[in-house]
């Protein structure tokens, strides 16, 4: 019942242990028409879920969870809904540890080294063409993508940690096989900086309050969602693979009947 009813027209749903939940449904397809709502949700990590939260997400047949095994044992498991499989797909998403590293050790200096002069960015970047280019991690989204194109395993929310760069990604790939126009998946991906922008903000003033961080912007380019982000992704892929939808069957090794399944469970 609960992922029936989002609390915004963005497919929001307001938890009290995760800030970036949300359905899918209701973004606009080719032809007229939205995608079906209760099917496909996005969602940052649900380790601190509360039980209302585990309530609201009751219906849920599997959870893939992106996040990699240091990760899950920094922050804990999901708390999931009875019934719901757990399918742990980790991809690195970066050495976000060496950030981390080099925040506590509250060196000025050495911030500005590691996140200064556009540095943060350019890692993004390369971030998100990895999910292309590296194998272990493009397996992990064709892995997703399998798990979505099984009827059996809907409806299913996909993961990671906050919810934006390796759950962004997922989301466009699924939503560009499904005809989702580019600008619409933008907005889509962008839409995570509206929901963690209040939680982000109260870190960035933590972090220079205490002194960890002089100059806590510094840090911003790596939680915010930024275009050029998810387009290093898509270019990766049509470079790598001569288009998109090369990217799909050489990439991802999804055929003909793969992508039918994932459009048919979604909007069918």
């Amino acid at each position: 019942m609960g992922i029936m009813h989002p609390d915004d027209e963005h497919g929001h749903l307001r938890l009290d242990g995760a800030a970036n939940v949300r359905d899918l449904g209701g973004l606009p397809l080719p032809g007229g028409g939205t995608l079906p709502a209760g099917r496909l949700l996005r969602a940052d990590a649900l380790n601190t879920l509360t039980d209302s939260d585990v309530d609201r997400l009751a219906g849920l047949r599997t959870v893939v969870d992106f996040r990699t095994d240091h990760e899950t044992a920094a922050n804990g498991p999901d708390r999931l809904p009875p019934g719901a499989a757990h399918v742990a797909l980790p991809v690195g998403g970066g050495d976000l540890e060496r950030f981390y590293q080099v925040i506590a050790a509250g060196d000025p200096g050495e911030q500005e080294k590691v996140f200064g002069g556009g540095r943060t960015e350019r890692i993004l970047v390369k971030v998100n063409r990895d999910f292309v280019a590296v194998d272990a991690e493009r397996a992990a989204f064709a892995a997703a993508l399998r798990a979505i194109g099984d009827a059996e395993a809907l409806p299913l929310l996909f993961h990671c940690t906050a919810g934006k760069d390796r759950t962004g990604w997922m989301a466009a790939i699924v939503l560009t096989i499904l005809g989702v126009s580019g600008d619409v998946i933008m907005a889509d991906y962008l839409r995570s900086n509206d929901y963690h922008r209040e939680g982000f903000g109260k870190l960035l003033d933590y972090l220079g309050r205490t002194g960890q961080m002089k100059d806590p912007e510094l840090l911003r380019p790596l939680l915010e969602q930024r275009p050029a982000y998810l387009e290093a992704a898509f270019d990766e892929a049509t470079a790598r693979y001569g288009s998109f939808d090369g990217f799909l069957s050489a990439g991802l090794g999804a055929d003909d009947a793969l992508l039918d399944r994932v459009r048919t469970g979604l909007t069918g």
